[in-house]
Order: structure tokens, then C-alpha cells, then sequence
């Protein structure tokens, strides 16, 4: 069975993370880490190694936190925030952020660098300054700027990839280039390096590897992406990357798939019937046993399900724990609504700021 993972892009824009959220769908079927194990919310459901990474636009508007215990209670593994550097951060988007931060992993994505007015040095120290000395933000990509032939301006060419320490040039149908630093490039991004190494060590839990990396640096980009993926996962580091458009952004998803992380779900009834979330559009995240059409209730309100629909399309006679999968009922559903088997609600909340 494919692991259904899913972002949900988190932007007071709903339409900046609507196309964001659909630069990120374009990327399906990664291969995961060997070490994603049993679901979560069924024990019983054993994942496979293919994962289909889905990005959900998260409008604020749409919820409400307070009843939800989290902005991400409706059905997401992970949370992108997206920050246009040129216009920056205003409260609500960052009171959002610092919310959704506490209960699961925080991506961030750094966009408008063409403009005159960003500087994604100033945004990436923003960040840092609005969260909470728990959470490290530190950049994973920079990016590449290059002249612009139709008005002079700099445009985003491609990116400088901080753990592979190589830039990546985006070539016109989506090809890409890659250049090895050379010793000036070094100099130049110094503090970006310094920041990432002291992030891993101060979130470290592995006193051998604190040594060894004080001492002798890291062994291999894959070593520092390891750790960078760990501490993610515990919601230490806040990685961030710059993206322009589709530049940058499979370096993201790519991140983003390779997280390993305890789903973090809202507290079941140990029985196991059916449990999902409706996250909007006709979609719902399956938590907990197995979907068919038929009699079920979203938020104690009896509805019909009579059709079951993979993202992809394709009609399916039944769905499983976690899958995100469309359904045609007889009524719409509230995004956020609990729907069970049962009419009680057999979910409990935990709101972060109780």
C-alpha cells in the first residue's frame, strides 16, 4: 500500500497557497525511507515504500482552531508555511505558525525573490526572530539570482542546495544543471553553513555524533541530511527553502517525503472502527479502519457515501487508514468534521493553547 502523506500549505494568500500547493502536487511517487513502518492510526496497515506526496491549501478562514485543537487536525502530516519576502510576515501569519510548530513538523517556503524589495537573508532572520528559541529555522537552499533579459531585473535562476553543496541551474522543460561550489561560493554563504551545523548539534541527541561533528565536521551530505530530517521530525529545526515558481520546489517535496514522524493524530477510541477527517473539497483523510460506501456520520450528522475516488481519479471499492481519498455524498461536509461509524464523536481534541 502507497503512504498518502500530505502537506498542508499554511499562507493568509489562499491563492499563493493554492498554486504552491499545486507546484508541490506535480511531484508523485517517491521512493520513502526504509524506515516507515506500520501506520500509525492502524497498526494493522503496513505501509509500502512508494509515497504520493499531496499538497492541501490550508485556509484559516475555512476552520475554526479552537473546536479543531489544531490547524492541522483535519488531516495533515506535515505544515508549509509560505513567506513572500517581499511583502514579509504579518501576525496572523505567524501566530499560525507558531501554533501549527508545537504539534507537528514546520517546512517553510521563501517565495516573490524576484522582487527588488526581498532579501531572503532579512526573511530567513524574521523567521528565526518570531519563533521560539525551540525551534532553529535554518536555510537548506539559497537562491541563485541571474540577470533578467527582459527588464534587467535579478530573476531566481536556480538554487544553492546547502547539504549537497552544489547550485542547481533550471534549464528551460524543467532540466536542471549542476555546478560544484567553487572556493568563493564558500566565503559567501560561511554563515548559512556555520548556522546549519550549530542547529544539528544543538538539537542532537546522539552525544557521539555531537563530538564527532565539532571536531571533524559531518561525514557526508546524507549524514547532515539525516540529522536535518530527524530534529524536523521532533519539531526542532524549521528547515527553509527558497522557491521561485517550480525552482526550488522539488527540493522541498523531496525533504518533506523523507520526514519519518509519529503521525500526529487527534486521540481515537481504542476500538477500531471507522475514523477520518474532511479537509475540504470533497476530501477526507482516513485515520483509523476501512472506508466503503454507505451509512456513516460526519460530526454525529447521519450522511451516505456513495462513491469513493483516489486522487488520481480512479473509482475505488474501498479505502484505508492512511489514504486521502475523494468521496461523493448526499450532503456536503464541513471541512474539518470527525466522520465515523458510530453517531458519538469518539475523537478528543487536545488544543496546543489550552
Amino acid at each position: 500500500m502507497p503512504i498518502h502523506a500530505s502537506i498542508a500549505v499554511l499562507a493568509t494568500d489562499s491563492d499563493l497557497a493554492r498554486a504552491v500547493a499545486q507546484q508541490i502536487s506535480h511531484h508523485q511517487s517517491f521512493v520513502a525511507q526504509d524506515h516507515f513502518g506500520n501506520n500509525e492510526a492502524d497498526p494493522a496497515i503496513t505501509f509500502g515504500k512508494i509515497s504520493t506526496l499531496t499538497a492541501i491549501a490550508a485556509e484559516p478562514e475555512l476552520f475554526d482552531p479552537v473546536q479543531l485543537g489544531s490547524y492541522l487536525a483535519w488531516g495533515a502530516d506535515v505544515a508549509l508555511l509560505v513567506v513572500d519576502s517581499s511583502i514579509g510576515l504579518d501576525g496572523e501569519t505567524i501566530k499560525l505558525a507558531q501554533e501549527v510548530s508545537q504539534l507537528h513538523p514546520l517546512l517553510v517556503a521563501v517565495t516573490g525573490l524576484a522582487s527588488p524589495r526581498s532579501n531572503f537573508d532579512e526573511t530567513l532572520a524574521v523567521i528565526s526572530r518570531v519563533m521560539d528559541q525551540q525551534h532553529h529555522a535554518v536555510a537548506l537552499t539559497l537562491p541563485v539570482l541571474a540577470e533578467s533579459q527582459a527588464n534587467d531585473e535579478p530573476d531566481v535562476g536556480g538554487i544553492l542546495d546547502l547539504v549537497e553543496l552544489e547550485i542547481r541551474i533550471s534549464r528551460p522543460g524543467g532540466e536542471s544543471i549542476q555546478h560544484e561550489l567553487e572556493e568563493a561560493h564558500f566565503d559567501l554563504i560561511e554563515a548559512h553553513l556555520e548556522a546549519l551545523t550549530d542547529a544539528v548539534v544543538v538539537t542532537s541527541i546522539d552525544e557521539k555524533l555531537i563530538h564527532s561533528v565539532l571536531e571533524d565536521g559531518f561525514e557526508s551530505a546524507e549524514q547532515l541530511r539525516e540529522q536535518l530530517l530527524s530534529a524536523t521530525a521532533r519539531r526542532e529545526i524549521i528547515p527553509v527553502f527558497a522557491t521561485a515558481d517550480s525552482i526550488g520546489m522539488s527540493e522541498l517535496a523531496k525533504f518533506a517525503c523523507s520526514l519519518h514522524c509519529d503521525a500526529w493524530t487527534p486521540t481515537p477510541d481504542r476500538s477500531h472502527e471507522f475514523l477520518a477527517s474532511a479537509i475540504g473539497r470533497g476530501r477526507i483523510r482516513i485515520w483509523q479502519g476501512e472506508l466503503n460506501v454507505g451509512t456513516y456520520f460526519a460530526d454525529s450528522v447521519k450522511i451516505e457515501i456513495n462513491q469513493i475516488t483516489s486522487l488520481s481519479g480512479a473509482k475505488k471499492a474501498a479505502s484505508f487508514a492512511g489514504e486521502i481519498v475523494e468521496i461523493s455524498a448526499d450532503q456536503d461536509i464541513p471541512p474539518g468534521s470527525t466522520i465515523s461509524s458510530a453517531k458519538s464523536n469518539p475523537l478528543t481534541i487536545n488544543h496546543a493553547f489550552e
